[in-house]
């Protein structure tokens, strides 16, 4: 076999089990069965087991006893610990989110993709008396809560939405998010290229927010918050459309991410 090839193995195997590992992540802390994972990674079942079982020897997986489930392990969770600072994404953002909330007056949020929710990372003021400080940095909901959370699920797969509504369908419930309602959101959102929510807890607030690939595999995204009388529909597509602008500068490339590698690489 030659150098090359063997490479290029390595490469698809740790590829494999670094998305196993994400998988499992998702579906921390409830755990997720052996037969979900197969499913959602598309790798047959002797693939499947024999990456976690390498994940499970190293502690970067568990198994939670007495049931079949797996969640991420200690190794997981300290690298989780360790890496917990988001201050150099947060100084990334923070001259455009000061922009947007000079130029709209309201409260600007940037959020991150966190498994099944949003977790909110910064928010900047406007100048406008009347906050909406509809989250507080720290903050995880659900996706399809806020509008970056709905925008998030507009850019994956419909399957996706299926199966985040079905692990958490009672929360949903709870909250007057039924899955055809959270489908349909997720539809308009498509094809407006942005989200747009009332708060379902006091319907006294609106938000619009759009997502963005923070990296090859993780969504960011911002949005603007303001009380109800702030935000008509014609607002709405204004501050949308501001968004769109601004995060399409933002997102990560695939082809700015090539040239990053080509640039690190030693001279042969």
């Amino acid at each position: 076999m030659s150098e090359t090839t063997t490479k290029v193995l390595g490469t698809q195997s740790a590829s494999k089990v670094l998305d196993l590992l994400k998988r499992v992540g998702f579906h921390h802390p409830q755990g997720v069965r052996l037969r979900d994972l197969i499913s959602e990674s598309g790798l047959d079942r002797s693939t499947t087991h024999r990456l976690l079982a390498c994940l499970l020897d190293a502690g970067f997986v568990e198994r939670a006893a007495p049931g079949k489930l797996y969640r991420l392990g200690m190794e997981a969770m300290q690298l989780g610990l360790l890496s917990a600072s988001m201050v150099p994404v947060v100084e990334r953002f923070r001259p455009v989110m000061q922009r947007i909330a000079r130029q709209t007056g309201d409260t600007v949020f940037l959020v991150v993709r966190s498994g099944d929710h949003a977790l909110c990372l910064h928010r900047e003021e406007g100048t406008y008396p009347i906050k909406a400080f509809v989250v507080e940095p720290g903050t995880r909901r659900l996706l399809g809560m806020s509008s970056v959370g709905i925008s998030v699920l507009a850019a994956l797969p419909d399957s996706e939405t299926l199966a985040t509504h079905a692990r958490h369908a009672a929360a949903y419930e709870r909250i007057g998010i039924p899955l055809d309602r959270l489908q349909r959101v997720v539809r308009t959102t498509r094809l407006n290229g942005f989200a747009e929510t009332t708060d379902p807890r006091t319907e006294e607030t609106s938000g619009v927010g759009c997502a963005f690939l923070l990296s090859s595999h993780t969504h960011a995204g911002i949005s603007v918050a303001a009380i109800n009388s702030r935000m008509p529909p014609e607002r709405r597509r204004e501050i949308g459309t501001r968004l769109l602008r601004e995060v399409a500068a933002l997102a990560w490339r695939p082809e700015a991410a090539r040239e990053a590698r080509g640039a690190a690489e030693p001279d042969a």
